[in-house]
């Protein structure tokens, strides 16, 4: 795993462990990535960490660094096809899969938490959109808050007419064909050294196939047609980036406002790309997340729902 240069490393008081599980349908060995303070017995509160798309879980090693004094657990799973676990790179039969690839990495978390431990869950882009569906088909999940950082509900970088046309025939006889994503990877971050890091790690890729292109397209329009509906106690916020070129960003915030859910909370940063959280200035949103927390601690009271946030 590549840290970019310039970012925090792990606390003194933490420890990186690394485990395998199998799959839900028993298909792949998956690699889970294991962040816990050293001296926490019984975690008082723990944190599940879904990735986007052609990434893993081991890009957020920054993560406690920056929420060491909120969680003392963090488990980061790589889903199949990603990162250190099994699978074809870019590819599932059915978007459900990754469905049930998080729902494994959720009943990991709460069984390392213990009982009566809180438990939350974190996702970015297309770990956004797999937490959505999963949240649709499983409205009783007992997570105490969701946060989602630009979550795929819609592409914004365009896909040439003749390379859908083709993967609608390839689909057919050879779903699992693996074509380039052509991500603009320079607009994941302002920061270089992000940028750097991502080309130099061999554990991303930028694969996809057709297969998980269309049951990706399904699974947006499950997600953006449904009438989703989180349990009350769950407090959501919502992160986006506000010059994203990955992701639709007037997707989520249409999403948003449809969402009917008291304990809300939308922030958008204007001029950031899509990895908020690998941004320069990505100490702000982290802050964010943390004052959001303890604003809901001490008041027991939802923020206020819109945010914009200017950044140096």
């Amino acid at each position: 795993m590549r840290v970019p240069q310039g970012f925090p490393k792990l606390p003194p008081d933490w420890e990186y462990e690394t485990e395998v599980h199998e799959s839900l349908d028993r298909e792949h060995a998956l690699f889970f990535n294991v962040f816990r303070k050293k001296t926490t017995k019984h975690p008082h509160r723990a944190l599940l960490i879904v990735h986007g798309q052609g990434e893993h879980g081991g890009r957020y090693q920054h993560f406690p660094h920056y929420l060491k004094n909120h969680y003392d657990l963090m488990i980061a799973p790589d889903l199949r096809g990603h990162g250190r676990s099994e699978g074809i790179r870019g590819h599932v039969d059915s978007f459900d899969e990754y469905t049930d690839d998080v729902l494994l990495g959720w009943e990991v978390l709460k069984n390392k938490a213990g009982a009566g431990a809180p438990c939350d869950w974190f996702a970015h882009s297309m770990g956004g959109l797999i937490t959505l569906r999963t949240f649709l088909f499983k409205p009783e999940l007992d997570a105490g808050r969701l946060i989602l950082s630009a979550p795929l509900l819609g592409v914004k970088f365009p896909i040439p007419f003749y390379k859908e046309a083709a993967a609608k025939i390839i689909s057919k006889v050879w779903g699992s064909l693996q074509m380039s994503t052509e991500l603009p990877r320079a607009k994941l971050s302002h920061d270089p050294a992000v940028i750097d890091a991502h080309e130099k790690d061999q554990l991303n890729h930028h694969k996809a196939t057709p297969k998980f292109y269309f049951s990706m397209l399904d699974a947006i329009e499950a997600v953006t047609d449904s009438d989703l509906r989180f349990q009350s106690g769950l407090d959501f916020l919502l992160q986006l980036a506000g010059e994203d070129e990955i992701v639709d960003t007037e997707a989520s915030k249409k999403f948003f406002e449809t969402l009917h859910h008291e304990h809300k909370k939308m922030v958008v940063y204007p001029g950031l790309y899509h990895e908020i959280y690998n941004e320069i200035s990505k100490d702000r949103v982290f802050q964010d997340w943390i004052d959001w927390m303890e604003q809901n601690e001490s008041q027991g009271n939802p923020a206020p729902e819109h945010s914009q946030k200017k950044l140096s």
